[in-house]
């Protein structure tokens, strides 16, 4: 008796996972539930959520993988849509059919995104298979909740970012020590050292200057480099524009622009904000 009791609750606990994980269509989205609270906070129009996000076509290649990419997804639950593009089985669509802590895989037809965008797709979305998007909801907040806790995030920012440029002078005077080079400071804050000053008129504002240039961070690690690169005087960060005045054709030097005269708090590319950035650079001739 206890052998089949058993046997009947395994079967049950078994029967219970496969409708779980089983595939469904609900209000036209196609919907594979992998956890699901009926007492949880229902999702819906207006709500701002933060979610992880997994991306995979039909060969289950990923996409797109939010967890990795260190940065969890964030937006706002939309009414339907009749507008030109939509349709029922979309991804946002499917979002409103979830509720806070859900956990499931939105299964988007390739054939109606074709039909939506009107355009051909990437060769690595094949007709006749679905685009998977495996979707965790990690929190659900009204525009008020959101709106207070992106000015949180905005002050926390502004002081962090204020300490690391209060740490910038003592991380370049311990880098310009390292290099045995002698260095001088302008006005503005621009660090040189110039190797080889060269010859005839220098750069000025307005002019483009053919240059060799390479870009480094304090650690030695390389975000840029260029050879015979033009470079317009004025249309670059403060830091190089002066650089550049610095030297004439045939010169060379090496020069550590803080992120106040960088890029300051804007990250571009491989460059975080509030980096300071050195550059050799070697000025060819005027263009």
């Amino acid at each position: 008796m206890r052998k089949q009791i058993g046997l009947i609750f395994s079967a049950a606990l078994l029967l219970t996972a496969c409708n779980k994980n089983k595939v469904e269509i609900i209000d036209g989205v196609k919907i594979q539930m992998h956890s699901h609270d009926d007492a949880a906070k229902k999702l819906k129009e207006g709500d701002i959520i933060t979610f992880n996000l997994v991306i995979k076509n039909g060969a289950d290649s990923v996409l797109q993988d939010t967890k990795k990419d260190g940065q969890p997804g964030k937006g706002m639950i939309q009414a339907p849509s009749n507008a030109p593009g939509s349709f029922k089985g979309s991804f946002e669509n499917g979002l409103r059919l979830l509720a806070l802590g859900d956990s499931a895989t939105i299964l988007v037809p390739i054939d109606s995104l074709t039909k939506a965008v009107q355009s051909p797709l990437p060769p690595f979305l094949k007709p006749g298979t679905d685009l998977k998007y495996t979707v965790k909801i990690l929190k659900v907040q009204s525009r008020a909740e959101f709106e207070k806790d992106m000015e949180k995030e905005a002050a926390k920012a502004k002081q962090d970012a204020a300490k690391d440029v209060a740490l910038q002078p003592k991380m370049i005077a311990d880098y310009v020590a390292k290099t045995g080079k002698s260095f001088k400071t302008s006005a503005a804050g621009l660090y040189y050292a110039i190797e080889k000053p060269g010859a005839g008129a220098s750069p000025k504002m307005g002019e483009t200057w053919l240059v060799n240039y390479r870009g480094t961070f304090l650690n030695g690690k390389e975000f840029d480099k260029g050879s015979a690169a033009e470079m317009p005087l004025g249309q670059m960060i403060p830091g190089f524009n002066e650089a550049l005045t610095m030297l004439k054709a045939g010169g060379k030097g090496t020069f550590v622009i803080p992120s106040t005269i960088g890029y300051g708090e804007q990250a571009r590319g491989p460059i975080p904000a509030n980096s300071v950035l050195v550059f050799d650079i070697e000025v060819l001739s005027k263009k």
